[in-house]
């Protein structure tokens, strides 16, 4: 396993909460607590302390960090507002009081559970709300809604420069309106062996989300993702994994509308490979509002994508003047496996432009086909350098 870089069903179910005992630190505890944290009697209650949020989670953040068995934070079904960077440490685990999907979108859902929003308004970078300066074991943020109205804000940053990431849980999140979610394109989450799970949603946003560095993660293999990103974005990546490696990743639904592209996978050639994308959907919106360039570019590593439903691409790839966009996927360097691939045109693209195209590297594509009757033909796949080799679906130009 390398060192740079649990699955459960998810439950819906909501437990309620018992008062128990204040212990010695004068924290309030709760009783049962939700399936996705561990099931404890001693839960640290943000409201259990005095002051303004940023106040009350200072003082909670020193009981936590001094606890043992470290003991879990557990936030309120309200809105907070926190404006101060916080250093992650082993152990720490800030809780929502429950866990269920949450779409801050989406109007009418108290009913359905209450809503724990946590409004940040921070920096990114080394000024994101959780930094990590050294490699951290087990931290977990679970069940909270997300939002920012600053358009810089960052969530978690922990680059590679100050260890890993590792061991770390990431459980039903939302985020609107952030500029980073996990790392920045100049300087990925450095992650070892963490899972993200759970719905998750992100919306209103200012910039690349994800940007993932590490090995031997599994991301949303139990859980699911929705998030696009309209507007002249310049080509920008919905989401980056830079040298990520022995990582499963699943269940996306990425909407890269207008000027964004969605996928960017990149490595050196001493990379061992296996970042395995399974069961996305990768697409403009539709075939009217479709992406204007490439939907997946890859430039290095070792990368297979599987049950792909990969649609409304390239419709004005003129637009862009970072690159020439010559395909729905880019194979410019690296391996490529490209299996069970369901493809549909946007209205403004001609099945002429290719569904792949190899500049460099090795791509090998299988059962490769074009749906939404559009097509009067098999779907192309071009080389202009590198190795391709692909199967009787595609037409081989």
């Amino acid at each position: 396993m390398s060192v740079e870089t649990s699955t459960s069903a998810r439950r819906t179910v909501l437990k309620s909460l018992g008062v128990a005992a204040v212990v010695a630190t004068g924290a309030a505890v709760t009783g049962a607590t939700p399936a996705s944290a561990a099931p404890a009697l001693d839960d640290i209650l943000l409201d259990s302390f005095t002051g303004t949020d940023d106040e009350k989670l200072t003082q909670a953040l020193a009981v936590a960090k001094v606890s043992s068995p470290r003991r879990a934070i557990r936030l309120a079904g309200r809105a907070h507002t926190f404006t101060q960077t916080r250093t992650t440490f082993s152990g720490l685990r800030i809780l929502g009081p429950n866990v269920g999907w949450q779409n801050p979108e989406i109007a009418g859902m108290g009913g359905c559970l209450p809503q724990c929003t946590v409004t940040l308004n921070c920096g990114n970078a080394g000024n994101s709300w959780l930094v990590g300066t050294s490699t951290t074991y087990n931290v977990m943020i679970a069940g909270i809604t997300f939002k920012s109205s600053n358009a810089v804000t960052q969530f978690y940053h922990h680059p590679y420069s100050a260890g890993t990431c590792y061991a770390a849980t990431f459980d039903t999140l939302s985020f609107y309106g952030f500029k980073h979610v996990l790392g920045t394109p100049a300087d990925p989450f450095s992650m070892t062996l963490v899972t993200t799970k759970g719905s998750w949603t992100c919306v209103a946003v200012q910039d690349t989300q994800f940007s993932l560095r590490g090995s031997d993660n599994f991301l949303w293999v139990a859980g699911d993702m929705n998030y696009g990103w309209p507007g002249a974005n310049g080509g920008k990546y919905l989401m980056r994994f830079s040298n990520l490696s022995k990582t499963s990743v699943r269940h996306l639904y990425l909407t890269a509308r207008g000027g964004s592209r969605a996928i960017l996978v990149e490595g050196p050639a001493s990379q061992q490979g296996g970042l395995d994308f399974s069961d996305c959907v990768v697409e403009g919106q539709n075939a009217n509002d479709p992406a204007m360039g490439a939907l997946i570019v890859v430039k290095g590593g070792g990368v297979s994508f599987t049950n792909t439903k990969l649609n409304f691409g390239m419709a004005r790839p003129s637009d862009f003047t970072d690159q020439t966009d010559t395909a729905l996927i880019m194979v410019k360097a690296g391996t490529v496996l490209l299996t069970n691939t369901w493809t549909c045109r946007a209205s403004a693209t001609s099945e002429s432009v290719p569904v792949v195209h190899v500049t460099g590297g090795a791509a090998y594509v299988s059962r490769l086909m074009g749906m939404g009757g559009t097509w009067a033909g098999k779907p192309k796949v071009v080389r202009s350098a590198g190795t391709l080799i692909a199967d009787e679906t595609a037409t081989l130009a």
